[in-house]
């Protein structure tokens, strides 16, 4: 057991370093964005058909720090960084931290309905597809998935709001409300974003959940465990499901990290305030401290959720945890 909790924490300590690693990578590529983009940041603020005055140029470029020289704006931006501070808004003054505040538990809260929603509808229709393979039930589930993988997610949207909104009456068709104001009506405006972005991602994790199923029943063990009279469902339950789970959970991370910034498009469409859509803003108005501060988030999120699903390899399959350590 002692060597277990080792080799499990040599790996931990492994997969931390290369994280941080990860993240100062990208916080230097994050930092060098101001640089590499077209024009000067300054004029593009101050409006480069508004003719500003050079005291205009000077005072925005002390403002953003511009001033100095790059290395020491390099340093000064990370050491602000460790602190958790991005700056102001550089409209209105206002905390770039206090945006990402309002903005990222909305659209945590959005990513982790919509991957709850395409656990509960894709793990057990490709575990379901998987031992009926070659039925009609195969075949429905595989249309499907098709089905949600090939429809745009905008288009699946509007589908719904269509039939659960204009007709059926059942869901608000956008909106958002405050969980502290109404807690029933908070959830049955997140149902219909929850959903849109969950029933397409059920259809990559049913085909993974099918194809890995398969792969593991095809096995000889199973094979023998069948011979020696064990129960087909204590066959899959227990010993199955848990050698396929590897790679189900592996496109369940994936889906969870792309939906940090992949929420655009339905919180535009649904009206929710999240931080996908602030940063659309941001972009727009060329508000380069929420840029920094918004895509540093995302990617410190997004690596966050991978090195969970590293760490659980371990825990699934303790063959993976030998090998790396």
């Amino acid at each position: 057991m002692k060597g277990k909790l080792t080799s499990f924490s040599l790996l931990t300590t492994r997969k931390l370093f290369t994280a941080l690693v990860q993240l100062y990578v990208i916080a230097t590529l994050v930092f060098s964005l101001m640089y590499v983009m077209p024009g000067d940041p300054v004029r593009l603020l101050l409006g480069s058909n508004s003719d500003p005055s050079p005291e205009a140029i000077a005072a925005m470029r002390s403002k953003l720090g511009l001033d100095q020289p790059v290395l020491t704006q390099y340093a000064h931006w990370l050491r602000d960084m460790l602190h958790f501070d991005f700056g102001q808004s550089v409209f209105d003054g206002y905390p770039v931290t206090n945006y990402i505040r309002s903005g990222l538990p909305n659209t945590l809260e959005l990513a982790l309905a919509a991957i709850l929603v395409a656990i509960v509808i894709g793990v057990p229709l490709g575990i379901v597809s998987a031992l009926r393979r070659g039925t009609p039930v195969d075949a429905v589930s595989t249309s499907v998935s098709t089905v949600g993988m090939s429809v745009p997610v905008y288009i699946l949207g509007a589908l719904f709001v269509v039939l659960f909104s204009l007709h059926l009456h059942w869901l608000p068709s956008s909106g958002y409300m405050d969980f502290s104001r109404n807690p029933v009506e908070h959830f049955r405006r997140l149902v219909l974003p929850a959903f849109t972005l969950g029933f397409g991602l059920s259809a990559s994790i049913s085909r993974m959940t099918r194809s890995s199923m398969l792969d593991i029943l095809s096995r000889d063990f199973v094979r023998t465990l069948r011979a020696k009279g064990m129960s087909e469902r204590r066959i899959v339950w227990r010993h199955v499901l848990r050698n396929a789970a590897i790679p189900i959970v592996t496109i369940i991370g994936l889906q969870l990290g792309n939906l940090m910034g992949g929420t655009v498009l339905v919180e535009a469409m649904f009206n929710w305030p999240g931080l996908s859509t602030l940063l659309v803003d941001a972009v727009s108005k060329r508000n380069y401290p929420l840029v920094q501060g918004g895509i540093l988030t995302i990617a410190a999120l997004y690596i966050l959720i991978n090195l969970g699903v590293d760490l659980l390899y371990g825990l699934l399959d303790p063959r993976i945890r030998r090998k790396r350590t």
